[in-house]
């Protein structure tokens, strides 16, 4: 058993009880608050010790923020499941024709945005025919609903597309989707940053390579973003890790 602690608050204490030996030199460097190994973030993926983990993830989170948590109430909108991708482990994309292919007008999007919402979450499938002008079109109509809105679209994949679609340069439509009222962007599109489960899994789509210069890109344009990790498929512990 490990002692009681006391945290950053002196009024919150924890005790954790580890049954996987090959935590404790873990537990060690999070009370020191120092930077795991990519090495021990397997260990902690591979420990059936879920509680000591969870315990330990809880000292960690709580010695930054305490109890405070914080969420944002968002709506999640995909204005079209029609993509020229076929990942294989996508059951969101359709081609054009199937049954329950969909493309939303930006009217039937604006019906998704009011007031009781802090941000929209957009992403969607790579169309096929979809001109740029009309996802600017969508930014911009969004935006002038509802100005105080935090615009979060396209992922990093999507601007690829653009480009190689439309030969619109990252700078250019991130430039342009600025102006007319995006704010973010989501941290989806790479997937998994192994090169072995994208030749597997996303043929043609942007490898993460590609995905960090475009995040890069928004970075130096003051656009925030964020990284997102799909996991449970094929990918091992130590790709996870390497990802995050």
């Amino acid at each position: 058993m490990v002692p009681l602690l006391e945290l950053a608050d002196p009024e919150v204490q924890v005790e954790i009880h580890l049954s996987d030996r090959r935590l404790f030199p873990i537990w060690d460097k999070v009370q020191a608050g120092d930077r795991l190994s990519g090495a021990e973030g397997v260990t902690l993926l591979d420990s059936d010790d879920i509680s000591g983990v969870g315990r330990m993830a809880d000292f960690a989170k709580k010695r930054v923020t305490g109890d405070k948590v914080y969420f944002v109430l968002n709506r999640h909108v995909n204005p079209t499941n029609i993509c020229v991708l076929s990942c294989k482990f996508c059951d969101f994309a359709k081609k054009p024709g199937d049954e329950d292919a969909y493309e939303m007008t930006v009217e039937e999007i604006l019906d998704h945005v009011d007031d009781d919402i802090h941000e929209i979450h957009i992403v969607g499938g790579h169309h096929p025919t979809w001109p740029f002008e009309y996802y600017v079109e969508m930014i911009r109509a969004i935006h002038e609903k509802n100005p105080k809105l935090q615009i979060k679209a396209f992922t990093a994949s999507e601007i690829d597309y653009f480009q190689r679609r439309w030969k619109v340069t990252p700078e250019e439509s991130l430039a342009i989707l600025k102006e007319a009222g995006l704010q973010s962007m989501p941290g989806g599109g790479a997937e998994v940053f192994s090169p072995r489960v994208h030749k597997i899994l996303l043929p043609g789509k942007a490898n993460g390579d590609r995905w960090a210069d475009i995040h890069k890109i928004a970075h130096r344009m003051g656009i925030p973003t964020n990284c997102t990790l799909l996991y449970g498929h094929i990918e091992t512990f130590e790709e996870r890790v390497d990802h995050l």
